[in-house]
C-alpha cells in the first residue's frame, strides 16, 4: 500500500490547521487577553471610583448633618453678651415648674476669651428651693436644652420642717456663643 498517499491525505489537513492554529488563533486569543486584561483594570478602576463615590456622598451627607446641627446650635444657643437674658428664662422655667430660685451668681472662671474658640461655658451658681419631683422635672427640662452643659456640684440640704423640703445650691455650667459664628455664610 502507498503510505505516501495516505501521508499526504492526512498531512495536509493537520498541516492546515497547525497553520490556522498559528497564523490566527494564536494572534485572536493574545488579543483576547489583551482585551480581558484592558476590561479588568477598567473594572477595577470603575470599582474604585464607585467606592469613592459612595465614600464622597456619605461625607457630604455626614457635611450636611454637622451644618445642620451647627446651625440648631447657633439657634438654640444664647449669645454671652445675653447671658443674663438666658438666666432670666431659666429663672422663669423654674419658677413655673414650682422651683424657686433664691440667689444666682456668676463664676466667670470657665470663659476663657484667649482661646480661639465660638463656644465659651460660663458656669453659674443657682440656689434652688423646691419639692423633689420639681426640681428634678426642672433638671430634665434643663438638660434638654443644648446651652446646657451640665452640673458641676449640686449641694442639696432636706428640711422637713420647712416648706419646700429641698434646697440646694447648684454650680451649672451652660454654653454659650462668643461672637457671631460665620456671618457671611
Amino acid at each position: 500500500m502507498n503510505f505516501k498517499s495516505i501521508y499526504v491525505w492526512c498531512g495536509i489537513p493537520i498541516a492546515l490547521i497547525i497553520i490556522w492554529v498559528l497564523a490566527l488563533y494564536l494572534p485572536f486569543s493574545s488579543q483576547i487577553r489583551n482585551r480581558e486584561k484592558s476590561l479588568e483594570s477598567v473594572k477595577q478602576e470603575r470599582k474604585e471610583v464607585e467606592a469613592s463615590i459612595v465614600t464622597l456622598s456619605r461625607q457630604t451627607k455626614s457635611d450636611e448633618r454637622w451644618k445642620e446641627s451647627l446651625n440648631e446650635f447657633k439657634a438654640q444657643a444664647p449669645m454671652l453678651e445675653k447671658m443674663p437674658d438666658f438666666i432670666r428664662e431659666v429663672s422663669r422655667s423654674a419658677r413655673n415648674r414650682g422651683v424657686m430660685t433664691d440667689n444666682v451668681v456668676s463664676i466667670h472662671s470657665t470663659i476663657d476669651t484667649e482661646k480661639k474658640s465660638y463656644v465659651v461655658n460660663p458656669v453659674f451658681e443657682f440656689d434652688l428651693k423646691g419639692g423633689f419631683l420639681e426640681t428634678g422635672r426642672f433638671f430634665e427640662e434643663l438638660s434638654n436644652r443644648v446651652a446646657f452643659k451640665g452640673v458641676q456640684k449640686a449641694r442639696i440640704s432636706y428640711n422637713e420642717k420647712q416648706y419646700p423640703l429641698l434646697a440646694g445650691k447648684y454650680t451649672i455650667e451652660f454654653k454659650a456663643l462668643k461672637g457671631k459664628i460665620f456671618e457671611g455664610k
